[in-house]
């Protein structure tokens, strides 16, 4: 047993403890409050044939999320990558949307005048594994994928890359947008 003294030295120290974790908890909760907000702020996904159709009428890219529904950071991406300000503002002014359950194999597309499942889409486009971030031309051609999770940052220069159609000439390991912009004042005619 502690001596007096001793007992009301672990009390005080249990109080501060059990008073820091209070304050951790409101402050971690006022945080995760906020970062709920920015998540639930979502991209405009379109469904596949549609993407295709708003891209070849305005000009705009596809961007193509290939996910499976257990996939944690296929979750990871959609709440903490394709939902952050810049990345979303960079999708609207120059993607058009879309997901792809590449797990999938009751729903048929049309791409290309064939009739795909969004699991043989997938194999199409390259998505060997999930997360796969494809990127198609106006018109619906293939021009590149990522396979894997990527960070807001990385997404935005390649989305960069892509918009500006410096993929068309540079490699893109030499492109250097400025700050990773997605300016559009490169872009031309549609592909």
């Amino acid at each position: 047993m502690l001596s007096r003294p001793a007992s009301r030295v672990a009390e005080t120290m249990i109080s501060d403890c059990l008073t820091w974790l209070a304050v951790l908890f409101v402050v971690g909760g006022l945080g995760a409050g906020t970062v709920e907000r920015a998540a639930g702020q979502q991209p405009a996904w379109h469904d596949f044939e549609e993407a295709l159709a708003v891209a070849d009428s305005t000009g705009r890219f596809v961007m193509v999320a290939v996910y499976a529904p257990w996939c944690g950071w296929c979750h990871k991406m959609k709440d903490d990558v394709y939902s952050s300000t810049e990345v979303r503002q960079c999708l609207a002014k120059n993607f058009v949307t879309t997901r792809l359950n590449r797990d999938d194999t009751d729903t048929v597309y049309q791409y290309q005048g064939r009739r795909l499942t969004p699991r043989k889409l997938a194999a199409t486009f390259r998505a060997e594994g999930v997360p796969t971030t494809v990127l198609l031309s106006p018109r619906g051609g293939y021009v590149m994928h990522l396979s894997g999770f990527i960070g807001p940052t990385r997404l935005r220069s390649l989305l960069a890359y892509v918009s500006t159609r410096a993929y068309r000439s540079v490699p893109y390991e030499e492109f250097r947008p400025g700050a990773t912009n997605c300016d559009d004042r490169l872009r031309r005619r549609p592909d």
